[in-house]
């Protein structure tokens, strides 16, 4: 680009001619015209070279955004910790901010996830969307991460000056006494739900709950290791510990709190599986007639083969009264086959059974997401999750949200199924 405003050469040669400076404007016209010719060639050679030196590859972009991800998600996850801590320490008012910068920093992040779905779904050909797509989650997790320090550091400078300690101490062991009790109580239903199910279907909620304890007692430790320290007056050299302690506290409430909805949701999950069952049985007796009816070999050999897996789901989930259960593999089980049964069978149907079916398969297949969405939160909870597996988990979880919002019974399945299917890939990569 020549750098002079054309309009501004041009009114300095007005004023130069009426001025008589002829020499002047000669010269200024060859020294453009110099600069010209220099830009151009500056600006050609770069464009030949750019890909190598002046621009980041697609694959060094990629790598960029991926660690991004992961850093402002891990970052994210423990700054939600805190959160209890700066309302104990600070007040309500002084969290509100705290607690709207992270509701803005949980938006950015997630947006960021979309885009890396719609860039690896993307067609290999769309070099240009992948591009602008990565471009825009790097944008977006550096604006997030930017927020995120501004108010780490507001917070770590608040704290060197705390001087109501006692007070923060005081309102952490009143919440310890009280997550203490619901321990007790969710405790009491693991040991009711391993009478009905089996050992691996409860792994995840024994886990949580192993670690919940450890929290616990860990922020106990801290809060009474720090309580003797503690001056009624003048400044208090115990924020640090009492923040890790609050972190914990924070910790074992989400854990506690997961750990009872599985619970509940495995009663919710054998009746599922008990109306899932019915719906198929009805479904299969549906295939059974319309397979006579097919009107060409391809669609009658689609039925058949939805036929055998609606046939094999059904005896795979039968009840056994002396075998302890997994509702949720149950669920799966019926789930896939419902759906081949549907994909078989909707030529067949009109408007009205597309709906009925819709609405007796999703509850449970929402309940088999929940559940499967559950198991790859907790891992990627472990730490050292790629960002693929974060990716499709974030994807899982809108499509979730999706379901849940529609009003069309249809449209409500096929997204829950579409959650399910990310998630089932979010495992995979996780455990990779």
């Amino acid at each position: 680009m020549v750098p002079f405003d054309l309009p501004l050469v041009v009114a300095t040669a007005a004023v130069d001619v009426a001025r008589g400076t002829t020499i002047a404007i000669v010269a200024l016209l060859v020294l453009v015209l110099v600069l010209g010719v220099a830009a151009f060639v500056v600006l050609f050679r770069r464009g030949g070279d750019r890909a190598s030196r002046g621009t980041p590859s697609q694959a060094t972009l990629e790598s960029t955004a991926a660690a991004l991800l992961v850093k402002l998600d891990d970052r994210l996850r423990e700054a939600e910790h805190e959160v209890g801590f700066a309302v104990a320490q600070f007040g309500v008012a002084s969290a509100r901010d705290f607690g709207d910068a992270l509701t803005t920093a949980r938006l950015k992040l997630t947006e960021a996830f979309r885009l890396g779905q719609q860039r690896d779904t993307a067609a290999s050909d769309a070099e240009q969307l992948r591009r602008r797509n990565t471009l825009q989650m790097v944008a977006l997790c550096n604006q997030a991460l930017a927020s995120l320090d501004r108010f780490d550091s507001e917070f770590a400078e608040r704290r060197r000056t705390e001087v109501d300690a006692g007070h923060t101490a005081s309102a952490l062991h009143t919440r310890l006494g009280v997550l203490r009790d619901q321990l007790s109580a969710v405790l009491l239903q693991r040991e009711e739900a391993t009478k009905r199910y089996g050992e691996a279907v409860l792994t995840v909620v024994t886990k949580q709950l192993t670690q919940a304890e450890t929290f616990l007692a860990s922020a106990e430790h801290g809060v009474n290791d720090a309580s003797p320290e503690i001056s009624p007056t003048g400044v208090n050299a115990v924020a640090e510990r009492l923040q890790a302690a609050a972190s914990q506290l924070h910790r074992a409430d989400q854990l506690l709190a997961t750990s009872a909805i599985a619970l509940t949701e495995l009663g919710d999950a054998e009746v599922a599986v008990r109306r899932l069952r019915a719906t198929s049985e009805s479904d299969l007796r549906e295939a059974r007639i319309a397979v006579d009816r097919a009107p060409d070999p391809t669609t009658g050999a689609q039925i058949l083969a939805a036929i055998a897996a609606g046939e094999t789901a059904l005896a795979a989930t039968a009840v056994d009264p002396n075998s302890q259960r997994d509702p949720f593999r149950q669920l799966t089980q019926l789930a896939d086959a419902g759906a081949e049964l549907d994909s078989a069978l909707a030529t067949a149907r009109n408007q009205q059974q597309r709906f009925d079916h819709a609405r007796a398969a999703y509850r449970g297949t929402l309940i088999a997401a929940r559940s499967q969405i559950g198991v790859v939160r907790e891992l990627v909870g472990r730490g050292g999750v790629s960002a693929n597996a974060r990716t499709r988990l974030a994807e899982a979880e809108r499509q979730l949200m999706i379901a849940e919002a529609e009003t069309d019974p249809v449209e409500a399945l096929d997204a829950i199924r579409r959650s399910v299917t990310h998630a089932r890939d979010a495992d995979a990569l996780a455990r990779y």
